[in-house]
């Protein structure tokens, strides 16, 4: 019974840290001429994408050390000091910038906890500020940093560094999702399949408008941005059909996102033929939402060496010699590792929003970007950005449908580009493009 759970738990993307063959993104690679962000079109021939497929559960078990690298004893400890003060993880990871918790020149940065609900329940948020600002506080601009599944505004920690704060009319949020990150984690009300999807969004959109509305963001709503990403993307795209009328913002930049269309609509019919659906008793797991944070949190002081089996390999690109690149490599591993240990909450969206195996249940094409749906977003006059990794396992072809409709049905301004080598993590991978584009559309408000 463990085999097959475990051999489960690890055999299909998404579901958190599943162990990879294949190209990493990650990896240094030769910059040639050609190699810059550039705008798509459906005219050009893109490859299409597949999911990351997983090492069989024999050779997991032979390759056991290099596969969990981090020592025994780093993992006893980790857990040790969760137990002892899980907080710090957080701040342990922050303290590497510049500017936190003393402030530069320039930039000052503190953690904020705003209540959402009438439980006490509150969004983490890590708020980045011109030191002395140069306009009234009313008028100074907004960009929001909104993570995927199983993240935290953590990961961000490149963006945080790099991005400037033009002119200090600009402050950056960057918030931990309901029930995710160093928010807030209560008990999920849902469960599925006995509850509606519809219900669960509102849900989260309730106390993401309510984060807005108590930061002040819904006051001049047209300085604000705010980028999503992967499960989040979806999350934020549904949340302009909630709040139609009255938006929260002006531009929404969609990162790798998730759910935007159906597997039939992007494949050829040769491809959708190849495609085997999972076993039935995976789909089960999934429903139940067991996952690698399942391990994590049941294995105790094995957790942390675990969590490495996905982060080792995630962050191993900012590993350059430098003494303090290796402080942050460490800080960033058990940041990981206490937020895939924190108690399961948020994370349970997953199961109501994508099917076993990544394909959502219902599209965001089909719930939003309908052409018998044309009138849903006709008044939010939000612009619209899709990036994708140009290996990202999440399909270019759904974003570049969407993006069209977007433009010819509802006249919205809408683009797609595609982040040279990166992945579906493509704001890590090549960090220094994307926050190039995020400074260009800062620009433009």
């Amino acid at each position: 019974m463990f085999k097959s759970t475990l051999n489960s738990i690890i055999s299909r993307p998404l579901k958190g840290f599943q162990l990879l063959r294949g190209a990493d993104p990650s990896n240094t690679r030769p910059q040639s001429p050609r190699a810059s962000a550039r705008d798509v079109t459906e005219k050009q021939i893109l490859r299409t994408p597949s999911a990351p497929t997983a090492i069989p559960l024999r050779e997991i078990i032979y390759r056991v050390p290099s596969l969990f690298p981090r020592p025994l004893e780093d993992s006893v400890k980790d857990f040790r000091d969760f137990i002892k003060n899980e907080d710090a993880f957080q701040t342990e990871l922050l303290k590497t910038l510049p500017f936190y918790p003393t402030p530069s020149e320039s930039k000052t940065a503190r953690l904020i906890r705003t209540v959402v609900d009438d439980e006490g329940n509150y969004i983490n948020e890590f708020c980045i500020r011109p030191r002395k600002t140069s306009v009234p506080e009313a008028d100074l601009k907004h960009l929001v940093f909104i993570h995927g599944y199983g993240a935290g505004l953590g990961f961000f920690i490149k963006n945080f560094e790099d991005i400037p704060l033009l002119d200090n009319e600009w402050c950056i949020h960057a918030i931990d999702l309901p029930g995710y990150g160093f928010s807030s984690r209560p008990k999920f009300p849902f469960e599925y399949p006995r509850d509606n999807i519809h219900s669960v969004q509102d849900w989260f959109h309730e106390r993401i408008h309510t984060w807005f509305s108590k930061r002040n963001l819904l006051n001049r709503p047209e300085k604000n941005i705010v980028m999503a990403h992967s499960l989040g993307s979806y999350l934020m795209a549904l949340y302009l059909q909630k709040y139609k009328e009255s938006p929260s913002f002006k531009k929404l930049i969609l990162c790798s996102p998730a759910g935007v269309s159906y597997r039939d609509f992007n494949n050829t019919a040769s491809e959708v033929e190849k495609w085997k659906p999972p076993p039935w008793w995976y789909v089960k797991l999934w429903d139940r939402n067991i996952s690698p944070f399942t391990l994590v949190r049941n294995f105790r002081q094995l957790g942390s060496k675990i969590t490495s089996g996905w982060s080792y390999r995630r962050f191993k690109h900012i590993l350059n010699g430098d003494p303090e690149q290796s402080k942050r490599f460490e800080a960033l591993h058990r940041y990981a590792y206490a937020i895939f240990n924190k108690r399961g909450s948020g994370e349970y969206l997953l199961s109501f929003a994508l099917k076993c195996g990544g394909e959502p249940r219902l599209s965001l094409e089909q719930q939003l970007f309908d052409g018998k749906k044309s009138d849903i977003l006709k008044n939010s006059n939000c612009d619209w950005l899709w990036l994708y990794g140009d290996d990202d396992w999440m399909d270019v072809n759904g974003g570049l449908r969407v993006s069209r409709f977007l433009k010819e049905k509802l006249k919205q301004k809408s683009n797609v580009i595609i982040v040279p080598h990166s992945g579906h993590h493509l704001y890590l991978d090549n960090y220094k493009f994307f926050n190039n584009i995020l400074t260009k559309e800062m620009q433009k408000i």
